[in-house]
């Protein structure tokens, strides 16, 4: 706010199947070249903001008008997902986690046929040995195409902490909506996006409806997605054309009365808790209720979906492995089961026969591309009709 390089302005309108949205004259004009699919909508308020201009590469910064997925605006940098405050009361593990970028995105408009980005990470390390750099700590673009969606064209490679790089080159001519999703397991301290100097450049405001949110592991996280564009929330958010809260954090979802209760904070138009993979029974016994009651307090009518723990990918041959996923699982069941006797109304659950197996997983643990699709999928037959009011 407050920014002299800033200039908000708003487009009214919302197209109907195969058609433009509609522009009140004097302002930004929809772009002809991004009509959305049947059902989907075009943004409504647009930032213009002023380049620094290096050659022929115009440098946009994305704090002038925002990034996606922010569950707060007060937060210590600005690609961080929990608030300032949050970190004197999470555990250190989670306030980490925290500082990586997963699920965030931002949104502008061009008529660039060149893109670019330019960044510096926060961590030095770009990789893990079952997760790659594009996934890890790489900028994903997607662009709108002519029936609406939003399909993938580049991505920046990373092999160091400085990253300037060519995203997109030859693209073909026209003014259309892109999208980049940033880093699942790293954060850009800063991040410009770079096109033709003298080409159209808008920014697209975050959108300001009821997000989804979800909370899980490191496979909510992202992990271990080829490219950030292919995470759960990341394919969900593109599905349902709404925005989404990713609040995965690896290794550390153990379902602290700390999260929930920052979670309550958030007027979500669903919550999925999907955090068993990082906890054994006797943790969901005692967590889980206490967990959805504290939701359910704050928010007496918002839908809450709890999800079993996924099935590692060696547990037809290893004994342990089936025990601890059987015991999670009825652990959890038996929350649910009591929640709903003692009168919590809009609880959902989803069972993990409907979530990725052994060839969908890279390390029996966390999903490949292929399992995040899978993941996805199970989400959205649940999640289509909550939506929908149903």
């Amino acid at each position: 706010m407050g920014n002299p390089m800033v200039n908000r302005r708003h487009l009214f309108g919302l197209a109907g199947a195969g058609g433009a949205a509609l522009a009140m004259p004097g302002l930004l004009p929809a772009p002809a070249h991004a009509t959305p699919r049947p059902g989907a909508t075009w943004p409504t308020e647009f930032v213009e903001v002023t380049p620094a201009v290096e050659g022929d590469i115009a440098w946009y910064d994305v704090t002038h008008w925002g990034v996606e997925g922010k569950g707060w605006s007060d937060t210590a940098a600005p690609y961080d997902r929990l608030p300032a405050r949050a970190e004197a009361v999470v555990t250190p593990e989670v306030w980490v986690r925290s500082r990586n970028s997963s699920g965030l995105l931002t949104r502008f408009v061009t008529d660039s046929t060149t893109f670019r980005a330019r960044y510096r990470l926060n961590l030095a390390t770009t990789a893990m040995y079952h997760m790659p750099a594009i996934g890890h700590s790489g900028v994903d673009l997607y662009a709108r195409t002519e029936a609406g969606q939003d399909a993938w064209l580049a991505n920046t490679h990373p092999a160091a902490q400085d990253i300037d790089q060519q995203m997109g080159l030859a693209v073909d001519p026209g003014e259309r909506l892109y999208t980049a999703y940033l880093p699942l397991y790293n954060s850009p301290q800063r991040l410009e996006i770079g096109v033709e100097a003298g080409s159209s450049f808008t920014g697209v405001a975050p959108r300001t409806a009821a997000p989804a949110v979800f909370y899980g592991s490191s496979i909510m996280q992202g992990g271990v997605a080829s490219r950030p564009g292919m995470s759960i929330t990341a394919l969900l958010g593109r599905r349902f054309d709404m925005p989404v809260v990713n609040l995965g954090f690896s290794g550390n979802a153990r379902m602290e009365p700390e999260i929930a209760e920052l979670m309550a904070e958030l007027e979500a138009s669903v919550y999925v808790v999907d955090s068993s993979p990082n906890m054994n029974p006797q943790q969901i016994s005692e967590r889980a209720e206490p967990f959805v009651r504290i939701l359910r307090e704050a928010r007496p009518d918002t839908p809450i979906l709890l999800v079993e723990d996924r099935r590692y990918g060696d547990g037809q041959f290893v004994q342990f492995r089936r025990d601890r996923n059987a015991q999670n699982a009825a652990a959890l069941h038996t929350a649910y089961r009591n929640l709903r006797t003692s009168g919590v109304q809009h609880l959902r659950y989803l069972d993990a026969d409907q979530l990725p197996q052994a060839e969908e997983l890279v390390d029996g643990s966390h999903p490949s591309d292929l399992g995040m699709v899978t993941y996805a999928n199970a989400y959205e037959k649940v999640l289509r009709p909550i939506l929908n009011g149903k």
